[in-house]
């Protein structure tokens, strides 16, 4: 009897061993394939659709500002939706600038289960809310009516005193919402990167979490970021590439 137990003993520790490694290597594995789909289907399109919608806007604003900025932009577009800047507006919004902000929104719909919170943030909510209400904007503009703006911001625009308000500010360069000029209390502008901000901290929070699991450099990680100054987030185009650093 004492015999035996000395040979089950070694080999259900043995068992036991073998079942936690399995169970631990497993666990890593689900972890590893959902960030990988996190990056590939959620947070690395979006990032992509968001940040290359910026990009255009601030090219739209560049070729068809009289002044080349945007508050003349806004100005003229509103002052004259009719005419060539109220058209250009409305050619960018059909071809490029809603075309992205769709496919960033269907992103999130068709994904919802990847996010890393359990919650969805409300800049996702209102993305969504304001590509749909666009989308009866664009008919009613096909229709004649080129005075119809959104009631639901894009989602970089805050709250105003009194209420929230869809407006285009002046001190928003980035924002691809309807043109509308500001109303109300102009300090209390809208900041022109939340979206972009809260997808770019994500998608880096991810890629971070990604590197940790699969064994890599966090040194290659954080090099790879950058640096961005409060300069740079004014500017009304995306700053160019860092050129390399030499290496001493």
């Amino acid at each position: 009897m004492l015999r035996s137990g000395t040979v089950l003993l070694p080999a259900f520790l043995g068992w036991l061993f073998t079942y936690y490694n399995s169970k631990k290597t497993d666990e890593r594995k689900a972890q590893i394939d959902r960030i990988n789909d996190q990056v590939r289907l959620l947070y690395g399109p979006l990032l992509a659709c968001v940040h290359a919608s910026r990009s255009a806007y601030a090219a739209m604003v560049r070729q068809h500002s009289p002044d080349g900025t945007v508050h003349g932009f806004v100005q003229a577009v509103q002052a004259h939706p009719e005419g060539a800047e109220g058209e250009a507006y409305r050619r960018w919004m059909r071809v490029v600038l809603q075309p992205l902000n769709e496919r960033a929104a269907d992103t999130v719909v068709n994904h919802v289960d990847l996010l890393r919170t359990p919650y969805i943030d409300p800049l996702l909510l209102q993305l969504v809310a304001h590509v749909s209400a666009n989308k009866v904007i664009l008919r009613r503009w096909e229709e004649g009516s080129v005075r119809e703006w959104s009631a639901i911001s894009y989602p970089n625009q805050a709250s105003w005193k009194g209420g929230f308000s869809p407006i285009l500010s002046w001190k928003a360069p980035c924002a691809w919402g309807p043109p509308q000029q500001g109303r109300g209390d102009s300090s209390s502008g809208p900041d022109p990167n939340r979206l972009l901000d809260y997808v770019t901290a994500e998608f880096r929070r991810i890629k971070r979490k990604q590197s940790v699991l699969l064994g890599l450099p966090q040194r290659a990680l954080v090099a790879g970021e950058g640096d961005t100054t409060a300069a740079d987030e004014d500017r009304l185009e995306p700053a160019p590439p860092r050129p390399p650093r030499a290496r001493l």
